[in-house]
């Protein structure tokens, strides 16, 4: 499949990896790293209201098992079907709210092999705008022979919900930390941020740690800022704005240790989007993209991010967001991006380039 350098680290595939039939709308693509040929799960749309460009549109969807025999070609292979969510979504629904669907796939194996996918269950409120969204949890011998569990994270006070867990590669503490993002009410205001998430069991409810990446409130230590900068150059400092996720923050995933090594960090992908604009007298919202992060598996913060977005797809409006990562050799890699939406593309990750992206710790 022919590839367009996007810069020293990302080659983009041209061909999308994965698209719906006629209009039909796809994303969120995860994969099954273990079984060849390739499975994986994605998001399917299944009605739509408005447009993913401006606040208040509406998608409702479900998820689906796909197949790739070289990961770069992926189709559509059956509905999902997991055991006992009917069960759930019922225990969850409520006479303000109405349910609209299974979002936002990962896809996580444990050192038995055992799968456990995580996803959205998501429900719309009736009188009132927001989403109130709850961080699935399913698991069996392969992701078609899945039993639902209670989710892992609910609303709790400020939040309306979480979703897009990333869960850690390393065990600390008898326990995971990991990330997922949050739906943050702040006067009035709703925002996606990061937040840290504590799990003794990977399979029963995780305990909420607290916010590590707020967009509205980035602090970086000075450490890490100096070695990105170089030496003794502080005078750049007020420069790094963090433009690209003041808006909204998602997690994605992180890089094997033996792909990119930072010592006891992990190295991470996560999705920032801009600032809401008003155009034409319309509020639309900024664009989304990938970057880097640095992560403490121990104690769940971020002591880094990128100053800049990773990249940006050409034919992105105003998405262009990460869902997995697949390790294709020693330095190599595959990751997926849904853009605008609509269709899933795949990039090449030249890992030797992207140690350059990231400060040694």
């Amino acid at each position: 499949m022919k590839l367009v350098k996007i810069n020293e680290a990302v080659s983009m595939y041209i061909k999308p990896v994965l698209k719906g039939k006629a209009e039909q709308r796809v994303m969120a693509l995860a994969v099954d790293k273990a079984q060849k040929p390739f499975i994986g799960l994605a998001r399917e749309i299944t009605k739509s209201k408005g447009s993913v460009d401006v606040p208040g549109f509406v998608d409702e969807s479900k998820l689906i098992v796909v197949e790739s025999a070289d990961a770069l070609n992926w189709k559509k292979k059956k509905d999902l079907e997991i055991k006992n969510i009917g069960e759930i979504i019922r225990e969850l629904e409520g006479d303000d709210r109405y349910f609209i669907g299974l979002e936002d796939p990962d896809i996580w194996a444990d050192e038995n092999g055992k799968k456990h996918v995580y996803f959205t269950i998501a429900f719309k409120y009736k009188e009132k705008e927001g989403y109130g969204v709850y961080l699935g949890h399913a698991e069996g011998s392969s992701i078609e022979k899945l039993v639902a569990s209670k989710p892992v994270l609910a609303p709790v006070g400020k939040f309306r919900g979480f979703k897009e867990a990333a869960v850690s590669l390393v065990k600390k503490n008898n326990c995971w930390m990991n990330l997922t993002e949050a739906l943050l009410v702040e006067n009035g205001d709703e925002l996606s941020v990061i937040v840290s998430a504590k799990a003794a069991n990977i399979s029963k409810p995780w305990e909420y740690k607290e916010v590590v990446l707020n967009p509205k409130k980035i602090k970086i230590p000075l450490g890490f800022l100096t070695l990105q900068l170089g030496k003794g150059n502080k005078t750049q400092l007020k420069e790094i704005k963090y433009e690209w996720c003041k808006g909204d923050a998602s997690p994605c995933c992180f890089f094997p240790k033996d792909f990119l090594d930072r010592g006891d960090l992990l190295v991470g992908i996560i999705n920032g989007r801009e600032q809401k604009k008003v155009v034409n007298g319309k509020r639309v919202y900024g664009k989304f993209r990938p970057g880097l992060i640095l992560f403490n598996p121990k104690t769940g913060k971020i002591p880094w991010i990128s100053p800049e977005p990773l990249f940006e797809d050409p034919d992105a409006r105003t998405i262009t967001f990460a869902s997995d990562f697949l390790r294709t050799g020693k330095k190599e890699g595959i990751l997926y991006a849904h853009i605008n939406d609509s269709f899933i593309r795949a990039y090449k990750i030249d890992g030797r380039e992207l140690e350059k992206y990231v400060p040694q710790n």
